[in-house]
């Protein structure tokens, strides 16, 4: 397997369907190495962790056919 791409955000609040929400969906790529620590990236946090985020679940891969 061969890393593309680590990308990281903070969450941040944003207007979505008139109301605001806090979200960190909106990832940005990062350069050279990073630390995965027990339960997220360095410089990455999920919005809710009810279903994302924590040491089950600190990071995420999707392979790149999944984009065009």
């Amino acid at each position: 397997m061969k890393v593309l791409s680590v990308n990281v955000r903070l969450p941040k609040k944003v207007l979505f369907n008139g109301q605001t929400i806090t979200t960190a969906i909106f990832k940005d790529p990062i350069r050279g190495p990073i630390a995965l620590r027990k339960i997220n990236l360095d410089g990455d946090k999920q919005a809710d962790l009810t279903v994302h985020g924590g040491v089950d679940k600190a990071a995420y891969s999707y392979p790149a056919e999944h984009y065009g």
